[in-house]
């Protein structure tokens, strides 16, 4: 029952409202016919897109002026009061272009002149001896005698000087301690050979020895120093070879032959 007499209560209002008048026109923005709009606007923007044309002047406008060459006469340029005029018609012939407006074809001989001046033969270029034809035997045949062969190699043979051999110099003194460069060319074995007793019982660890020493050179020097090769109190040289921490005197040795 409430209900009803809500709804009711609802009609009553919309009823009683006035209604809201209808401003859009009928065919679009100003015009009758929303189609007539598109057509104008077509074609506005086809006459905005119209080709330019390009008006030339009249064929005989400029017939009867000047020299008929397009170089302005001394007179025409006293006349229109520029000065300089006779220093103007005085460096070039009537009818004459200048210099820059001179045609492609004159400047392309002037190059070709500039070429021919160079010199097109890459022999006459100094210090260019070419690639070598040697191996040509046409090409040395043909300028080549049997007898200018001889002569030749006997130049060569006059230039030839064979340098007799010397003694080897002195190795200068290297200093305080063994030399290992001597050491190695007068031993007797290769390196792993051995040729030294060494005892099988040692208080202390050869690895552990020779880390003492930044390179197997300081090793080997100090090895030297204590008694080696033919002691190693160091335990430096457990192999008995007489190379200490497996320094390589291979080098050295391959030098002596």
């Amino acid at each position: 029952m409430r209900f009803a007499l809500a709804s009711l209560g609802l009609l009553s209002l919309a009823a009683c409202q006035p209604p809201v008048p209808d401003n859009r026109a009928p065919g679009g923005v100003g015009f009758g016919d929303y189609g007539a709009y598109e057509l104008q606007r077509e074609a506005q923007l086809n006459a905005g897109r119209a080709a330019p044309q390009t008006v030339l002047p009249p064929a005989g406008a400029y017939a009867g002026q000047g020299s008929g060459t397009g170089v302005p006469s001394a007179a025409e340029l006293a006349q229109a009061g520029i000065s300089g005029a006779g220093a103007l018609t005085g460096q070039q012939e009537a009818g004459a272009l200048p210099a820059y407006n001179q045609p492609v074809a004159e400047g392309g001989a002037a190059l070709a002149g500039a070429g021919a001046a160079m010199g097109a033969d890459p022999s006459a270029i100094p210090n260019n001896s070419g690639i070598s034809d040697e191996q040509d035997f046409g090409a040395v045949a043909a300028r080549e005698t049997i007898q200018s062969d001889k002569e030749r190699l006997a130049e060569n043979r006059a230039q030839y000087r064979q340098i007799a051999p010397t003694e080897v110099p002195e190795r200068p003194d290297s200093g305080p301690g063994p030399d290992l460069v001597q050491y190695a060319l007068k031993a007797p074995n290769r390196l792993g050979e051995k040729i030294y007793p060494r005892s099988s019982l040692s208080l202390s660890n050869s690895d552990k020895n020779c880390a003492r020493y930044d390179t197997p050179e300081a090793a080997q020097a100090a090895f030297l120093k204590a008694g080696g090769p033919a002691r190693d109190g160091k335990n430096l040289d457990p192999d008995g070879d007489g190379f200490a921490c497996h320094w390589d005197p291979t080098p050295f040795q391959k030098a002596r032959g």
